[in-house]
């Protein structure tokens, strides 16, 4: 049984040390990127007034005249799912350069669309602060765009890029619709931006003469990289990676890291979506969901000037079934509710664990957040009291299981030496050595899997504390939210108390626990090595987990301190002898339980 637990220990030790090992990616400050500021020309659809000259001349294109109105799309039309409605309120609105559109000022996001490329430059979180260079969060980087379009058609042979091309824009409320002739086809697209969100359902068109919008299809380049937004911008930096679903495969998180530069990694589809991502904050690309899904993807490694990847690239195959396409952008923070809301399992954009565990882990990760999120809003508590309630919620639900599996290790110690004197008898006969071992057993009220079924509630909290790891590494409720001394639950203790805490509370639960057991040079080595080797791995981590373990052991030691007593009463110092055991009816003090 001792080096059965030894096995299990060294086993558990093994896949810490192996899991930490992702937590300590390197990286260099990046640049913050360019945060667009409202206009005080915007109007109260938020969108900046048109100067019929500025941006339009300056890209070498006539204004639009008072004419071109009627070219815009119609109004009225109502666009909308799961996730709202957004209805064309106004008359369309003819764009000189840039629509801003805010979904709302205090939360939500602030969507900055251009005519040149027909896409988004900026999208900016308003809730969201970057802590390295201040102001809020924009997920552009620097001057480039957001999302770029390629346009592939049959009249083509190579795509069509269209991120220097001019569009005419219109606007009807939270609609903005941009056309433009490319390659004897006409190109609309179409941005429905919804209200309280960070969603932008995108549709359109690829319409043209002799077929040459049949089998067409759009290109779309994902963000290439993130400005970093978090303290320990080496952290932030190792989570910048592209995650993915394909209908016929688990979603996937591929790390910028994990591409070498140059090197390509093709994605078949049918995909339900791709996502760029940085330690909080996430893009994707959602197909309808009832539509077919995108047809492939190319990942493809970035240059690196150091030893951290920082950059990477990604394009999506968008079809233009019958000259139409659609797909909704997330542009926003990895916000569990949010995420879930989307569906087509867009919360998996956070896988949870290493690979050969997510089936394991995703769903007990999922299961953590939202009991978290529940006990935080439904009981008014904050985060740092939710993590300590659920600690103690664990602990009294695994009472009785931890209970009855330290009476098991209680009744192994009062039969250990009825077992050595059986096996030292017939130690030249193994058919009689097992039957009369099975009769000892039998006389204790167990059997041989006894032992190993009573470690089993032991190791029952490690798929949680596991979950409650990755579920810190980047979950975006914990940012920045303080607690006692601490400033950010999601960050380590500044000052590594916590982790001191945690230790010293884990030596006690082992030292209470060999109060009164036989003397075991192995139990006693893992009392002492177990503590100090969770104290390091626990040294760096995310304040919030060692609050949760630091409260387990706590809440722990009365039960040691009971079971600790029990055994004193109940198991007799043994002496070694040589007298033999009468077959089946030795019996030693029974085991309350």
């Amino acid at each position: 049984m001792d080096t059965r637990r030894l096995a299990l220990a060294v086993a558990l030790s093994a896949l810490f040390i192996f899991a930490m090992q992702f937590i300590l990616p390197g990286a260099k400050k990046g640049a913050n990127g360019v945060t667009p500021a409202d206009s005080a020309a915007m109007t109260r659809n938020g969108v900046r007034a048109p100067t019929q000259q500025t941006a339009a001349q300056q890209n070498g294109v006539a204004s639009p005249g008072t004419s071109d109105i009627a070219a815009g799309t119609a109004t009225g039309t109502a666009i909308g799912d799961s996730m709202g409605t957004v209805a064309a309120v106004a008359a369309p609105v003819i764009l000189a350069d840039t629509a801003i559109v805010v979904t709302r000022r205090d939360s939500g996001a602030t969507f900055t669309l251009s005519n040149v490329g027909a896409a988004p430059i900026g999208v900016t979180m308003n809730a969201f602060a970057n802590r390295v260079s201040g102001g809020k969060v924009n997920l552009a980087y620097g001057n480039k765009p957001l999302l770029k379009y390629q346009l592939v058609t049959n009249s083509q042979a190579a795509p069509i890029d269209l991120s220097g091309m001019t569009f005419q824009a219109s606007r009807s409320g939270n609609v903005v619709t941009y056309q433009a002739p490319v390659a004897g086809t006409n190109v609309t697209i179409q941005y429905a931006i919804v209200p309280d969100s960070f969603v932008a359902h995108v549709s359109g068109t690829v319409a043209g003469a002799g077929g040459a919008a049949n089998g067409s299809y759009l290109l779309v380049n994902m963000p290439s990289t993130f400005a970093a937004t978090e303290p320990d911008t080496a952290d932030d930096r190792g989570y910048l990676a592209y995650a993915y679903l394909s209908k016929r495969d688990p979603a996937r998180n591929v790390l910028f890291k994990s591409l070498d530069p140059g090197e390509k990694e093709l994605v078949e589809g049918p995909i339900t979506w791709l996502a760029a991502k940085s330690k909080y904050f996430t893009v994707g690309l959602l197909a309808p969901k009832n539509g077919p899904g995108f047809t492939e993807a190319t990942l493809v490694g970035g240059n690196r000037t150091s030893k951290v990847a920082t950059t990477a690239a990604a394009t999506i195959v968008v079809p233009a079934k019958s000259g139409s396409f659609a797909f909704d952008v997330y542009a926003g923070p990895q916000e569990w509710k949010r995420l879930t809301a989307l569906g087509r399992n867009f919360e998996e954009v956070n896988p949870y664990g290493w690979a050969f565990l997510r089936g394991v882990m995703q769903p007990i990760a999922g299961s953590v957040i939202k009991t978290v999120l529940w006990m935080h809003s439904r009981l008014h508590l904050s985060y740092g009291m939710v993590l300590i309630a659920l600690g103690l919620l664990v602990r009294l639900l695994m009472w009785p299981l931890y209970q009855s599996s330290m009476r098991t290790s209680l009744k192994m110690q009062v039969l250990q030496p009825e077992l050595q004197a059986v096996q030292d008898k017939y130690k030249d006969d193994p058919e009689k050595q097992r039957t009369e071992v099975m009769k000892v057993y039998q006389s204790h009220g167990m059997n041989p899997l006894s032992p190993l079924l009573g470690c089993l509630p032991s190791l029952l909290p490690m798929p949680i504390l596991l979950a409650l790891f990755f579920v810190f590494k980047n979950t975006i409720e914990f940012r920045g939210v303080p607690f006692l001394w601490l400033s950010d639950l999601s960050a380590k203790d500044p000052y590594y108390l916590l982790p001191i805490i945690m230790g010293i509370s884990m030596y006690l639960v082992s030292w209470i626990g060999m109060r009164g057991a036989p003397p075991n040079p192995q139990t006693k080595l893992m009392g002492y090595a177990m503590p100090v080797m969770f104290t390091f791995f626990f040294w760096r981590a995310a304040s919030g987990l060692n609050i949760y373990y630091a409260t387990q052991n706590l809440a722990t030691l009365p039960q040691q301190w009971q079971l600790a007593h029990e055994r004193k009463k109940t198991v007799k110092p043994t002496v070694a002898t040589s007298a033999p055991v009468v077959k089946g009816t030795a019996k030693s003090p029974r085991v309350r339980g």
